[in-house]
């Protein structure tokens, strides 16, 4: 699996801005550099170097004789890059909607920090170490140049010599040479800077592109890395530690020395960080007394990490929502290059909901790669090594114990304005979103799964659509296109077969003539198929798609139809009547907003990911909506009201009957199963839908690998199928639960259906009365058989949590608990 390198710092970009590079990069003595030998003697060499070292100093002294008029006319005084021309990338942070962090962006940690935030006092402690004259010079040290000179040519220390304004100009000139030409290019660009720009501007420039160490480029990262707060709120001992750590941020392997950085070299940092406030008090900046009362900020200082500055995706199932959908509504918004250039994005991620969402299903995998053969013959496998299973908050997931091949999805909605509370498709932004589409776009496009008798939500809102009441009655018998008891002529389906998963004939109390009601409880496949043929599947399609399902997958090629194109064909040629049962697969993401729509009575509103965005202004560090921007909050009626009602008032019946009920209020609930391709008998897509008024949620379980691949309980359960009724419904009813308490929402109550009032019941569906029975017998006691007898044991009832069945498997009669559809592919 892919995995992301959020701490990854490369060394090239780092190199930029650090005030240290001119000391780091004196090579050692000896060394030539990396050149390659040549065939003049050394002590030509020498000579050479001796009188090029005389040439420079020379002219360095002609600098410090001649002031700024000989270097405002170098004849490179033109080709000075302008600062607005300089790269000052900065960290795009990404929100959620409640007001938690959950991503910071960009190729290297920077905060842009505006100088009216800071004191004059911090912004002297920022650079009284590196150039106490700050204020008082032209931008050019020039006692300082020749001083450097001298040292250089008579053997002493190499020194840099540079002001911040020369330091600015060398760095965002990507200039590291250690060279006097590079001092005469320093002190052009310097001039120019300081005849065009403030003071507080150059500042700005300097603080906000310097290396601090700890992955921090700028004062406003290097706050929070080394004291965790926003450099407005820096206190002038803070300031002076980062003022002291400028010299050199970090340990340098090349000569052993250690830097300023107090974890590496906690006595040196004091030092340099003493020098920096006596250089202060020089300045003006503080007084003797102010001076003496500071004190070391032990106490305020993080402890080192290296990683303090962090980038990339911090969240954990939030990976994709950054990664796709955000991206996504930015590039409609006309924003394209927005990772490191200072936004901050507020999303539709509740914080809360998301935690639970996680709390519920989070789980990472081991994979391994196995290759066989050599050449061309040459073959790799991926294989999953294991799963590892994660408290959230100090408990385990729902998930937790499952086989290693077992994966969960999920999406919670919030009905009444489309917001993406919670999205989950896997555990980084990386690699394969089970809960929405992969190679979007492409012929390839892929993502959906068999959604089975959870899509007959949408069969049985057509079917009410359609004049179809719930008290219409069906007849549920299988039908069956081939052998003895074939009879698909007889309801004109031939060549089709359809069964109800999981149960016989024998097992339906209601026999052959049950409400439509009824077979939604009991979750029947024949009656939905008949429907779909009555009607038309296009009509069932066109349902789902009002709801919010805008891509399902045809069988006949396995490619994408998209429901929003009206040139999209959603005949029979792509969707035949098994489409009433769920045999065409969505995306979790899909059905979540399906169900939206239902919570919000037939109200569609469509799903998006960001609330806001906004851009930092550099002058003020205050952030501002970007114009033309951020969510658009519209309702538009899809569904009748009456109709959603209707469906509204047969599902809220569902997770009580499911022994699944959320705690203290209503809720609207369908289950569903897919019979595995791989192993008959197995399960391989187990669903569990369904909302309140507040939220919309979809939570789908399957295989990582292989989508058709059968997915089992874990042994210590008792293994077996995983149920409809089990993992997923488990993960949705804790999902549900702690989300609404989480978030503080109080139970609303669902909307009541008529109970079949809306719709015709005569001449619509084709349930046969049953055939006269016999007097019923009497036991020895005297008692009616099945009725009432003392002495006679009711059936038992089965749990709906033990093993699973296949779409073949022996029957077992389940009559308080419908949804045991196991394979409803038929």
């Amino acid at each position: 699996m892919d995995r992301h390198g959020p701490g990854a710092e490369a060394a090239a970009p780092r190199a930029i801005g650090r005030a240290s590079v001119g000391r780091a990069a004196v090579l050692p003595p000896g060394s030539d550099g990396g050149r390659p030998p040549t065939g003049t003697a050394p002590g030509g060499r020498k000579r050479r170097r001796r009188w090029r070292s005389l040439l420079l100093a020379s002219l360095a002294v002609l600098i410090l004789l001649a002031g700024a008029g000989l270097i405002g006319g170098a004849y490179f005084y033109d080709s000075v890059p302008e600062p607005a021309d300089f790269s000052a990338n900065e960290n795009t942070f990404v929100y959620s909607a409640d007001g938690v962090r959950i991503a910071k962006l960009g190729g290297e940690n920077r905060e842009i920090v505006a100088m009216s935030t800071l004191s004059d006092e911090v912004k002297s402690a920022l650079i009284a170490g590196e150039d106490k004259n700050f204020f008082t010079h032209s931008g050019i040290d020039l006692w300082g140049v020749a001083r450097a000179a001298w040292n250089n040519l008579t053997g002493g220390e190499t020194q840099g010599a540079s002001t911040i304004t020369q330091q600015y100009a060398r760095n965002a000139a990507r200039d590291l040479e250690v060279s006097y030409a590079r001092k005469l290019r320093e002190a052009v660009m310097a001039r120019r800077l300081e005849q065009e720009h403030t003071k507080d501007e150059i500042l700005g420039y300097y603080v906000n592109t310097v290396w601090f160490g700890r992955a921090s480029t700028g004062v406003g990262a290097a706050a929070k890395a080394y004291f965790g707060k926003s450099a407005s709120r820096l206190t002038v001992e803070e300031a002076a530690v980062l003022g002291a750590v400028l010299k050199q941020p970090e340990p340098n392997d090349a000569d052993g020395s250690k830097g300023y950085d107090p974890h590496f070299n906690a006595d040196a940092a004091r030092s340099r960080w003493g020098y920096v406030l006596d250089n202060m008090v020089e300045m003006g900046k503080l007084t003797p007394q102010q001076r003496a009362g500071m004190v070391y900020p032990d106490k305020s200082l993080r402890k080192y990490s290296a990683s303090a500055g962090e980038t990339g995706i911090q969240g954990t199932g939030t990976g994709f929502v950054i990664q796709k959908y955000v991206q996504r509504e930015l590039a409609a918004w006309g924003i394209q290059d927005w990772r490191d250039k200072g936004y901050r994005i507020t999303t539709t991620i509740d914080s809360r909901a998301q935690k639970a969402l996680e709390a519920q299903l989070f789980r990472t995998f081991e994979w391994k790669e196995t290759c066989t053969g050599k050449g061309e013959k040459r073959t790799c496998v991926n294989d999953v090594v294991k799963a590892v299973d994660h408290e959230v908050d100090g408990k385990d997931t729902k998930i937790k114990g499952y086989p290693k091949n077992v994966i969960a999805a999920g999406v919670a909605i919030d009905p009444s304005n489309g917001r993406v509370l919670a999205y989950y498709g896997g555990a980084d932004g990386t690699g394969i979103d089970y809960a929405g589409k992969i190679n979007e776009g492409t012929i390839w496009e892929d993502g959906g799964h068999p959604p089975a008798s959870s899509f007959k939500v949408y069969a049985l809102a057509a079917a009410i659509d359609a004049g179809i009441s719930l008290k219409s009655t069906w007849d549920p018998t299988p039908i069956v296109a081939e052998g003895k008891g074939k009879n698909c002529d007889k309801y004109q389906a031939c060549p089709y077969e359809v069964e109800n998963a999981g149960r016989s004939q024998g097992a339906i109390k209601c026999k052959r003539k049950c409400t439509l009601e009824e077979v939604t409880k009991m979750s029947l496949n024949v009656p939905f198929f008949k429907i779909a043929k009555k009607i038309g599947p296009d009509k069932v399609v066109t349902m789902a798609h009002a709801a919010g399902i805008n891509t399902m997958w045809a069988l006949i090629d396995g490619k994408a139809r998209h429901l929003d194109d009206p040139a999209t064909d959603i005949s029979r040629a792509s969707f035949d009547y098994q489409v009433g049962f769920g045999q065409y697969p969505i995306t979790v993401l899909d059905h979540a907003s399906g169900m939206a729509t239902f919570a919000d009575r037939g109200i569609y509103h469509k799903p998006h990911f960001v609330v806001r965005v906004e851009k930092k202004d550099e002058q003020t560090g205050k952030y501002h909506l970007v114009p033309n921007t951020g969510e658009v909050v519209t309702g538009e009626r899809r569904i009748r009201t009456e109709v959603a009602d209707e469906v509204t008032g047969v599902l809220k019946q569902m997770p009580g009957y499911y022994y699944h009920p959320l705690t203290g209020r209503q809720a609207a609930a369908k289950t569903g199963t897919w019979e595995s391709k791989a192993l008959k008998g197995g399960n391989s897509n187990v669903w569990t839908v369904g909302y309140t008024p507040q939220i919309a949620a979809a939570i789908w379980v399957g295989n990582v690998k292989n989508a058709s691949d059968p997915i089992y309980m874990p042994k210590a359960r008792g293994g077996g199928n995983i149920l409809s009724v089990g993992l997923p419904a488990d993960i949705w009813q804790g999902f549900m639960n702690v989300a609404h308490t989480n978030m503080k929402l109080a139970p609303e109550p669902l909307a009541n259906g008529t109970g079949g009032k809306l719709g015709a019941t005569k001449d619509v569906g084709d349930g046969v009365e049953p055939s006269p029975s016999p007097s019923p017998s009497k036991s020895p006691s005297g008692c009616v058989v099945d009725l009432l007898c003392p002495d006679e044991a009711p059936d038992p009832v089965p749990s709906p949590l033990s093993g699973g069945q296949g779409a073949s498997a022996s029957p077992t009669p389940l009559p308080t608990a419908p949804d045991q559809d196991p394979g409803d592919f038929h």
